[in-house]
């Protein structure tokens, strides 16, 4: 483990967490905040609504990506495949025509569903086209975030990046939000969804047009005597499963939404919705530290790097921890003053809900970036057959909970099929690839050293372990 190949590696992961860092620092104020300007100018009704379709949007994403969003990755990050100039240009091209033709034909599903069946309180015609143009702009733009990634530019991936539409115009989104609540604008649910795609019709082509200088750039890091192995045959054989796993999982995360709001009346569907947006604080953690490792672990897996992978993971579940542990600890023990502040006093009621919901979450954040790992080692399926088992035992067994039980037994289902969920992924990752995931604080003196070194209070050396 020790030398400069490890310390180049371990750089880079920690470089690679402070650019995902600032971005979700960013999204989640951006989202967090958005959520709590329209709790206080929508109806209950309308904001449940909204929230709905927010969950929505981003599984749609994931299914119109087709999995290039990772898959692309993968092949741009694997050094077992050799690029030449035309492959790149069928990369390039393949994001292109997927985002676009993929995008239009699920946002028009998507507008389909949003405008016939989940928001039928709410529902026009207008808010149905107004949903489908938002996945459709929204799944180009996430394609090409997670193909500036491939090229290994942190900023503009994660800046615009992720299912749920990065940072970049979600603080647009909150920022015009703010403005029209200063003004005293009232707004409707149609408003805002207007609003909300014209933050993506603005954005998008800035990241395009900077996607393609880096194609430029990366063209001439290629080596043209080499024999490439790029074959769209091959591209979709990765990318149809991680597109499914993708999809599974995120269903996994909003399933509990879907059923509240297919069957709760929208007050209720509110409340949960309330206690569901606070888990944000326990999941930015996580992710933030998924995404560092991500274009990492293709490579380290394909060179046989394990012992470097598992170092890089183990430190990755336990920054991620740390925090996560002392915003649940703050949730568990005060639910409704944090609650109140958020959101108001109407939505206290979702005190229960929201602790039973951080029990599971935490379980989560202690087993660490398990299912990306099996993404981007080449076990997707097996991650796969987990995340469909457990979002089919959800929707079942979550429906029937919320009929007998409430929003009570919508949480408990929800919790314990997150635990579950993530414990057998934990142990696919070690029985797959003998590599651990879960939260080990013998980790504590690497992740110091990261922060003294990055910190500049600490040189690095040929022979630092991190």
């Amino acid at each position: 483990m020790n030398g400069p190949e490890n310390k180049s590696i371990l750089d880079r992961f920690s470089t690679n967490a402070l650019f995902v860092l600032v971005s979700r620092v960013g999204a989640f104020v951006a989202v967090f905040g958005i959520n709590a300007v329209l709790a206080r100018h929508l109806v209950p009704d309308e904001f449940g609504a909204f929230a709905l379709l927010f969950s929505i949007a981003t599984v749609f994403s994931l299914i119109a990506s087709c999995g290039m969003n990772r898959a692309l990755v993968r092949i741009l990050a694997d050094e077992s495949y050799c690029h030449s100039e035309s492959d790149l240009n069928r990369i390039f091209g393949t994001a292109l025509w997927t985002s676009l033709i993929a995008g239009s034909i699920v946002g028009v599903l998507a507008g389909y569903i949003a405008g016939s069946f989940l928001v039928a309180e709410v529902s026009t015609a207008r808010v149905a086209i107004l949903f489908a143009a938002i996945v459709a702009v929204r799944n180009v733009q996430f394609v090409f975030a997670e193909l500036a990634r491939g090229f290994h530019d942190s900023k503009w991936s994660n800046m615009f990046g992720g299912p749920a539409g990065g940072p970049a115009p979600h603080l647009l989104f909150l920022l015009a939000l703010l403005v029209q609540a200063a003004i005293g604008i009232s707004m409707t649910l149609q408003d805002v969804l207007l609003i909300y795609l014209s933050c993506f019709v603005i954005t998008l082509p800035i990241l395009v047009i900077r996607v393609r200088a880096m194609k430029e750039d990366y063209r001439f890091e290629l080596d043209r005597k080499s024999t490439a192995r790029w074959s769209w045959q091959g591209a979709w054989a990765i990318a149809v499963p991680l597109m499914l796993t993708q999809t599974f999982g995120v269903a996994l995360s909003q399933a509990d939404l879907w059923i509240a709001g297919a069957v709760a009346v929208p007050s209720v569907l509110a409340i949960y919705c309330a206690a569901q947006r606070l888990l944000a604080f326990l999941t930015i953690p996580l992710q933030i530290s998924s995404t560092a490792v991500l274009p990492l672990v293709p490579e380290l897996v394909s060179s046989g790097k394990h012992q470097q992978l598992q170092k890089v993971i183990g430190l990755s579940t336990f920054i991620s921890a740390l925090p996560a542990i002392t915003i649940g600890a703050v949730l568990l023990l005060f639910p409704e003053a944090v609650l109140a502040v958020a959101f108001g006093e109407y939505y206290t009621k979702a005190a229960t809900v929201l602790q039973i919901l951080v029990a599971g979450q935490l379980a989560c954040v202690l087993t660490g970036p398990c299912e990306t790992l099996l993404m981007m080692s080449g076990h997707q399926n097996k991650t796969l057959v987990v995340n469909a088992v457990v979002a089919i035992a959800i929707l079942i067994t979550g429906t029937l909970a919320l009929t007998t039980y409430g929003v009570i037994g919508l949480a408990i289902t929800m919790a314990t099929a997150t635990i579950a969920q993530n414990v057998f992924n934990c142990w696919l990752a070690w029985r797959n690839l003998g590599i651990t995931t879960f939260f080990d604080p013998s980790y504590l003196g690497d992740a110091l050293a990261i922060v003294m070194t990055r910190f500049g209070l600490k040189k690095e050396t040929a022979h630092a372990t991190g």
